[in-house]
Order: structure tokens, then sequence, then C-alpha cells
């Protein structure tokens, strides 16, 4: 039973985030993850980085919220995200900084404060597939009732780590423990 319960749980984290979901919305929100030694994004940042291009340049939403912390590299998640997005053609008067995203629930805390200061209603989350379930359990948690999602096909060893990670994730915030 237990066995049954871990692989259908396994199954709805990946098969929850592997489908995107985009419509008209307001904002896209890319969370931020590790940013490398030399201050570049890691392979799966830059994955996020680029799905939010696509679905902005798609006219997905008119504007993007990056968020994440500072990481033990030193670096601000968000100041590398922006650059990046800079970098690669995305205005700077559409890209907004999360300076204090340092976990999902903060990420979704403020984004929310952030719709509500911009008159906002509706967003795409932008992050890896097995992050995305989580990560619209926190964003509905906080009052976000119009929820959009996008992944970048990017996979990477780490995932043997993350999808069972987020198995005992999704619980957490699902019964709101801390």
């Amino acid at each position: 039973m237990v066995l049954v319960i871990y692989v259908l749980t396994m199954l709805y984290i990946i098969m929850g985030g592997l489908k995107d979901h985009l419509f008209k919305a307001d904002l896209i929100v890319v969370l931020g993850t590790k940013v490398e030694m030399d201050g570049k994004p890691s392979q799966g940042l830059q994955a996020r980085l680029d799905e939010a291009i696509h679905v902005y340049q798609q006219g997905f939403a008119p504007c993007i919220l990056v968020s994440g912390g500072k990481g033990k590299e030193g670096y601000s998640e968000p100041r590398v995200m922006a650059d990046y997005l800079m970098a690669h053609g995305i205005p700077k008067q559409v890209i907004s900084e999360d300076e204090e995203g340092f976990n999902t629930r903060a990420t979704a805390r403020n984004t929310v404060q952030y719709m509500r200061d911009h008159h906002l209603k509706s967003v795409i989350i932008v992050t890896q597939y097995f992050h995305i379930p989580r990560t619209r359990l926190a964003f509905k948690d906080e009052g976000i009732q119009e929820i959009g999602q996008a992944s970048p096909l990017y996979t990477s060893w780490r995932d043997f780590f993350s999808v069972p990670r987020e198995m005992l994730g999704y619980p957490a915030y699902l019964f709101h423990l801390k």
C-alpha cells in the first residue's frame, strides 16, 4: 500500500508539472535556483529563463518577475536572472526583481503583494516540472486563483533527488507544515 501511494504521488508530481498551461496572464514569475561560482545562471536556471523568454515572446504576459535570494556563491539570483533576460532581448522596464524569494513560500507571498500593488490578477509560473505542483499550491495558498504554468524541457541527474524531495515538500505545503 505504501509503495502504491509513493508511486501515485510521484506520478502526480511529475505529470502535474510536465504539461504547460498557458493563457493570457498579467505576469510571468520565474523562480530562482543555483547561480554558478562565476556568476552565470546554472543550466537549470538558464532553462527556466529561456522558457520565460519564450512565454513572454509569445505574448502570454506583458511583464516578468524574477524571484530568488542570495546563494552561497554570493550572487543575487534575481539580479543574475534579470541580466540574463536583458541580454536576451527582454526590455528592462518589463522586468521586476524579488530579492526576498529565498524559498517557494516566500516567492508566493512576495508575488501576491507585488500583484496587489500593481493591480494584477493572473500569473504564469516558470520553474522545473517537478517543482510546479508545490509552487501552484503555494500560490493558491496566498490567494492567487488564476495560475498558469510552464516548465522547460530540461532534465539533469539532480532530478533523481529533486523529484523524491518534492514528494516530501508537496505534502508539507499541502498540510501547512513548517
